[in-house]
């Protein structure tokens, strides 16, 4: 929408209203009723009646006509803030002043637009997991796109994939026209260092942390961040952001290891994660195989085979849940 004009406090006797092209770069005020029409009195004596509502509204028109045809029609792949202009000449600014290009409210400098991923990098993405068989987390730290959106992004692929495969209409009119108005992230070219969509190691502050605790604590004791998530009860900053292994990254080229040295290291906690994953798989696989379900009013038994002598020593041993004493609620993280 067009910006608010001001209007000025005191006009001048026998001044003109008109708007100029550096006048149009004001602010438009509401004007109360008793402030509608104001009269003042010229050299000869006689009153003059000012209607600074249809002054307002000869500004608009004059404004309209002149910088608004600026933004009567979005532009092409790029953004048309108001912030985009000049506001002195109403020319628009260079590719170098793109972080104040980037202001959809000029009264509120620190609102950005985030950027929106463009189709390219959504498919590189999805051929990644589906058909390398890459793993999300690796694909956020290379993509520099967060977790979530990684996983949001192979899911809605499948499901436009599915729709089209059925013959349902997609929308694809609507990316094109968000891709046309917000700053878009695209694919790197081959061979390119991929530039970061949003930062990878935002971490939701945890309720654990947010009461207060008072250790003491000897001068030669070192008091380190694992100190005070045990106090808390949760786990230190470098295991529980998104991606650990960018930090153990940082922290081997910082000790001066070799190039190869660190594509090592790296390619072995990849190659135990794939291992803890397929364990993982192994044991949800066996856990839903189905069992033998007796089922007697509210009560069911699920029955598994089991050898005599490998059920373990406290097998048939209730827990202690009931027992008195006994602390029932969660006292750390996981």
């Amino acid at each position: 929408m067009p910006p608010r004009i001001r209007l000025p406090a005191i006009t001048p006797a026998g001044a003109t209203f008109s708007i100029t092209w550096a006048y149009g770069r004001c602010c438009l005020s509401t004007t109360n009723v008793r402030r509608a029409r104001r009269s003042e009195t010229d050299e000869d004596g006689e009153e003059i009646v000012i209607d600074l509502k249809q002054q307002a509204r000869d500004d608009f028109k004059a404004w309209i006509a002149g910088p608004g045809q600026n933004f009567k029609r979005p532009l092409w792949n790029d953004m048309n803030y108001l912030t985009a202009y000049d506001r002195k000449t109403w020319q628009r600014r260079s590719d170098y002043e793109k972080d104040k290009m980037n202001m959809p409210f000029p009264l509120n400098p620190a609102f950005r637009s985030h950027p929106v991923l463009s189709e390219e990098l959504k498919d590189h993405i999805h051929m990644l997991i589906t058909q390398r068989g890459r793993t999300i987390r690796s694909v956020s730290a290379e993509m520099g796109v967060s977790l979530e959106r990684v996983g949001a992004v192979v899911r809605l692929k499948e499901v436009e994939k599915e729709w089209i495969q059925q013959g349902k209409p997609v929308a694809t009119y609507l990316t094109k026209a968000l891709h046309s108005m917000l700053p878009v992230t695209p694919l790197a070219p081959p061979r390119t260092q991929q530039s970061f969509h949003e930062g990878l190691q935002d971490m939701v502050s945890h309720p654990f942390s947010h009461r207060q605790t008072f250790v003491p604590v000897s001068e030669s004791k070192e008091f380190s961040r694992v100190d005070a998530g045990k106090e808390f009860g949760l786990p230190p900053t470098e295991e529980a952001v998104p991606h650990p292994d960018l930090i153990k990254i940082a922290k081997e080229r910082d000790m001066g290891l070799e190039l190869d040295e660190r594509v090592d290291l790296q390619k072995e906690r990849e190659r135990v994660q794939r291992e803890q994953t397929d364990k993982e798989k192994m044991r949800k696989a066996a856990k839903e195989k189905p069992l033998k379900v007796i089922e007697q009013g509210r009560f069911a038994w699920r029955l598994k085979d089991a050898t005599t002598g490998k059920v373990g020593f406290r097998y048939g041993v209730p827990h202690q849940d009931r027992k008195k004493g006994q602390v029932k609620i969660p006292t750390h993280v996981r």
